[in-house]
């Protein structure tokens, strides 16, 4: 009964098998014949629950990705939808939270998009972008740590719990919030930090080379001096005054904005 039920809500063709004749599809399936002649007797229940689970399938991933959906779907003639439909039929979710569907999807997609000519490139990043705002925001709040000091090159520093560091390849930030706006983004390396903040609202900050390094080994507990040097290592940013001011104001602000916490 539940290998019927999750064909008749998941396989793609089982709508219009339903609709065209559901006795033939019941007597197609692996039920018995005593489950034929009970599910016969209610008849269009299969497909009203088809169409119960997959609206909310669909309206959670639809409504977390809108603008990922409508690019896609206009560039490529409705090709977001066609996909969400194929990955119910192929990978189902097994996720037993709704919120998590889009996540599944989209890990499901990123191994066929990217090869994809009629797929703008930009669109991965946006997924990304817009599933990451979505987690932000909807993150709880965590306990922060309690016994934090100053902030020291010899000691870590805590950074806020709610927080996330993202390398993308085009400014998808900077892109309307309508889904009918089609302008492409620029294209070209992003570094951003994103937070949430005091009134629960998701933020983005740009961020250059080293600033990101630094932060990232900072995020990954990397003491604050050897997290800098690293840094101006791999970047190839030299520590001149200048540039150590301008770490110093930026760690001063992530300080007044709730990221960074203080020392460990």
């Amino acid at each position: 009964m539940q290998d019927t039920i999750a064909d008749a809500c998941l396989r793609e063709r089982a709508g219009s098998e339903l609709a065209q004749d559901e006795g033939a599809y019941l007597a197609a399936s692996t039920l018995s014949e005593r489950e034929r002649e009970a599910m016969r007797s209610q008849t269009g229940r299969l497909a009203l629950y088809r169409r119960l689970v997959r609206s909310n399938l669909e309206g959670v991933a639809f409504r977390l990705l809108p603008r990922t959906r409508a690019r896609l779907n206009a560039a490529c003639d409705g090709a977001f939808d066609a996909e969400f439909a194929r990955f119910l039929e192929d990978a189902p979710p097994s996720t037993h939270f709704l919120k998590d569907v889009p996540g599944e999807f989209f890990a499901w997609a990123l191994r066929r998009w990217p090869s994809r000519a009629s797929v703008p490139p930009y669109l991965v990043d946006l997924g990304r972008y817009e599933l990451l705002h979505f987690e932000l925001s909807s993150m709880p709040n965590m306990a922060e740590p309690s016994l934090l000091s100053e902030l020291s090159l010899d000691r870590p520093v805590a950074f806020s719990s709610i927080a996330r560091l993202v390398r993308l390849g085009a400014a998808v930030q900077h892109l309307s919030d309508d889904p009918d706006d089609s302008q492409p983004p620029a294209i070209g390396d992003q570094r951003l930090l994103m937070y949430r903040d005091a009134e629960h609202v998701v933020r983005v900050l740009e961020l250059g080379s080293l600033a990101f390094d630094a932060l990232e080994a900072m995020m990954a507990g990397a003491l604050l001096g050897a997290a800098i040097e690293g840094a101006s290592v791999r970047t190839g940013v030299g520590l001149t005054s200048e540039v150590v001011g301008q770490l110093a104001a930026l760690l001063a602000d992530l300080g007044e904005r709730g990221v960074l916490l203080g020392g460990c």
